[in-house]
């Protein structure tokens, strides 16, 4: 006997757990080790609701149509992963007609699902007449590296739908379909943004000479993409883009990511322009990063951290509801202490060398960050790594840890 208040935990838990699985991928604290431990957590729930068969899924059906993101992942998982026809086909009468937070759940479970058959499902929608599930199954599709003809992928890139388009764009970099280079160089252009910014990075990885160009100039007329472009600078690691990032500092648009930018890039030459940022409580944890993703410097372990601003906690009897801290857990450096550290030190580091954690950029410096990077890092690091190496495949950091331990070991070979 099935006791449906077990089955009814199996789903809550899977549900968080999903929720956890999202704000860990963006966690600066949590490593791939940490999101192994999660997952195996979450799918020993969806097991659990797979082994109670009907039971469960007459609570997973539902999902479908009305539960929240979580849920609906559960239930399409459930559906992929049980063997019961029947269940996929309520999932994909579903699929067509989702909206929000229960189509991206969907989507979610397609990209992890070990099912055998998500590819052929797949493939049959990419001659549908919803241009929301056509794109999705593009996405899904190169997501989990599977083999798409390059005809076909070039007339995606002539849809008439963005959605469709960005998706074809999506799967040219992540395949790395180097003959469509033109085509995707020819979308740089586009109208529509979302495709840009798919376009920009696509050509990065596909080798486009008029990929960084198409960047720079996004960034200098402050363009629409022009947040994304900065930060396919910095990962580019071109000395001559410093100045440029240097002088999107006084764009206050783009500050924020600007910094971020300029530690990624790794050159010792703009950390002048970063150590005053540090007397600027929107800006100092931030600068104190990217300070340390160049330099490798320890700010607590040098004891450079000073006490938050009081202007930066929140207020006793405050509403709850305040805007979330996007550079919570980071240290705040102390300005000083800091600016004394870099005149003691800048001479250790040679301005034309690209570094990264202190030491000269180079692919094992990345092949270790996606080992044990954190989570956030190791998507840069992935990107950045086939930039370098044109050999390489683009390691899915969004993928489930055990295939991400799995394309380490052929990635490192």
């Amino acid at each position: 006997m099935i006791l449906v208040n077990i089955i009814e935990e199996h789903l809550e838990e899977a549900d968080f757990l999903c929720q956890q699985r999202r704000n860990a991928l963006g966690d600066r604290v949590c490593n791939l080790g940490r999101l192994t431990e999660l997952e195996e957590r979450l799918l020993a729930h969806l097991d659990g609701l797979i082994l109670a068969e009907s039971d469960a899924w007459n609570l997973l059906k539902p999902k479908l149509t009305e539960g929240d993101r979580g849920e609906a992942f559960t239930a399409a998982f459930v559906a992929l992963d049980s063997g019961e026809a029947g269940y996929r086909d309520e999932l994909m009468k579903a699929l067509d007609q989702a909206k929000g937070p229960v189509f991206e759940g969907i989507t979610e479970a397609f990209r992890h699902s070990p099912s055998v058959e998500v590819e052929q499902i797949l493939r049959s929608q990419l001659g549908g007449a919803n241009p929301r599930v056509r794109a999705i199954a593009l996405d899904v599709l190169s997501f989990r590296r599977a083999a798409l003809d390059t005809k076909q992928l070039e007339l995606f890139l002539l849809d008439k739908d963005p959605l469709v388009v960005a998706a074809a764009v999506t799967a040219v970099g992540r395949l790395r379909v180097r003959p469509l280079v033109s085509r995707v160089e020819g979308l740089l252009g586009s109208e529509n943004p979302l495709v840009r910014s798919a376009a920009m990075r696509a050509a990065l990885l596909v080798g486009s000479g008029d990929a960084l160009a198409h960047c720079r100039t996004a960034v200098k007329d402050k363009t629409e993409e022009a947040t994304d472009a900065l930060v396919l600078i910095g990962l580019a690691g071109q000395v001559e883009d410093a100045r440029l990032l240097v002088e999107a500092l006084n764009q206050p648009e783009v500050r924020r990511v600007g910094v971020t930018a300029l530690g990624w890039l790794g050159y010792a030459s703009t950390v002048d322009a970063l150590v005053p940022l540090a007397s600027d409580p929107k800006l100092s944890r931030l600068a104190g990063e990217a300070i340390a993703r160049i330099t490798g410097l320890d700010l607590e372990k040098e004891q450079l951290v000073a006490t938050a601003p009081a202007a930066s906690k929140p207020q006793e009897g405050a509403d709850d509801d305040f805007a979330e801290d996007p550079d919570e857990g980071l240290p705040w450096p102390d300005p000083a202490k800091l600016a004394s550290w870099w005149k003691a030190n800048a001479s250790r580091f040679n301005k034309t060398t690209r570094y990264r954690h202190g030491q000269p950029y180079s692919r094992q410096v990345l092949i270790d960050t996606l080992h044990h990077g954190n989570l956030p890092d190791r998507h840069h690091a992935a990107f950045e790594l086939v930039l370098l190496d044109p050999a390489s495949e683009l390691l899915e950091t969004h993928a489930f840890a055990d295939r991400q331990w799995k394309d380490l070991v052929l990635l490192i070979r």
